[in-house]
């Protein structure tokens, strides 16, 4: 029996990138998700110069451009807006291109649009997998059996694929929380900041038409409860200390279904594969967003596993293959943000003073350096 080609598990950024790329490459590919419709999901996003160039190699860069808006530069601050660092993200422009921010959502239409043909089942999820030397064996949620020739889990921090294969969620939680939300509110235009406070931070990023994506992050215990009633008088006054703009973002909301709210957890790396069956994005290393670089990593999987696969790598040795080629460089990811978060969390005055006392020390342009550095690094 021949297996049939290529199984996807995940609509999201990882799973709609990853089929994007095999279609544009002739490579028949299908996507199973989950969710029972598509809908617009998550708040914002930032995506910066690495992120942008797997976009341009899709050709959908000029679409999230247009769906977005570009980010001049970003900013760090106290909490009452006065600035501690900045970047500089008009500077790398020429060179690598444009930062942008935008909706999750428009994102996941611009993956979509590149390659609408890919087969996608809704409301559907893998029940069984049993990797063997030529194939996988898989059960559907719908009832279906398939022999695939690879199995790519990229269906998010609580992998089905990678508790099916492992065992073991591997989860860990960063010790603090976050409230997402859209708003509509005038804004700079171009530029994105983040306030950091005693334990507590409050970031702003245009996403265009005078929206706003915003997130606010606090230390809390793991799994502390936020239920509707009084949801955004307890939001308010747990923000209440933060200046500049926070204020009018604050009243701005109308609702408590305008927040989502979830523990900032990350994925301590593991394996990412068993024989023809492999993990990519969130699944394989879901990261804290203190760098911004979720979904850029989930992206670059995207890019070199579509390259080894359309490069000829012969199956049994392409998750291997993407394991050598990503793992270093996703761990020092994950562990530069694991650590920012540490540092934006602090809560003692003392602490906190000496902070911001050294971020006003570092030069701006050291910030942009390490943004160089992610540009021309290899993937």
């Amino acid at each position: 029996m021949t297996p049939d080609g290529i199984l996807i598990v995940g609509g999201g950024i990882a799973g709609l990138a990853t089929a994007a790329g095999l279609s544009r490459a002739g490579i028949p590919c299908e996507i199973v998700e989950r969710a029972e419709a598509w809908a617009p999901v998550g708040a914002g996003i930032v995506l910066g110069v690495n992120a942008m160039k797997v976009l341009r190699s899709l050709a959908a860069d000029a679409a999230a451009i247009a769906g977005g808006t570009r980010l001049g530069r970003g900013s760090i601050t106290d909490h009452d807006g006065r600035p501690l660092a900045t970047t500089d993200f008009a500077a790398l422009e020429p060179e690598f291109g444009p930062t942008i921010g935008l909706h999750r959502a428009a994102l996941h239409d611009v993956l979509r649009n590149v390659a609408p043909e890919v087969p996608v089942s809704l409301g559907t999820t893998v029940d069984a997998l049993e990797p063997h030397e030529k194939y996988v064996e898989v059960r559907l949620s719908d009832g279906r059996e398939g022999r695939y020739r690879l199995l790519i889990g990229a269906d998010g921090l609580r992998s089905r694929i990678r508790q099916l294969l492992f065992g073991d969620e591997r989860i860990r939680y960063s010790g603090y929380t976050c409230w997402r939300m859209v708003v509509s509110s005038p804004v700079d235009s171009v530029a994105m900041r983040e306030m950091w406070g005693r334990g507590h931070r409050f970031g702003v990023v245009p996403i265009g038409d005078e929206t706003v994506y915003c997130f606010a992050v606090a230390n809390a215990p793991r799994g502390r409860e936020d239920p509707p009633e009084e949801r955004l008088e307890r939001f308010r006054e747990r923000f209440s200390g933060f200046g500049g703009q926070v204020p009018d973002l604050l009243r701005a909301l109308a609702a408590p279904g305008d927040l989502i709210h979830n523990d900032l957890e990350e994925v301590r790396q593991g394996p990412w594969h068993d024989g023809r069956a492999l993990l990519i994005g969130d699944a394989a290393h879901a990261m804290t967003p203190n760098m911004g670089q979720g979904a850029a990593m989930a992206l670059e999987d995207a890019m070199v596993l579509v390259e080894l696969i359309r490069d000829g790598v012969p199956d049994a040795e392409v998750p291997a293959r993407l394991h050598a080629r990503r793992a270093t460089r996703v761990r020092w990811v994950q562990d530069q943000s694991r650590r920012i978060g540490r540092i934006g969390q602090l809560e003692g005055t003392l602490a906190c003073r000496l902070r911001n006392t050294v971020l006003r020390l570092v030069p701006d342009a050291l910030n942009a350096r390490a943004l160089r550095r992610m540009a021309e690094a290899d993937v």
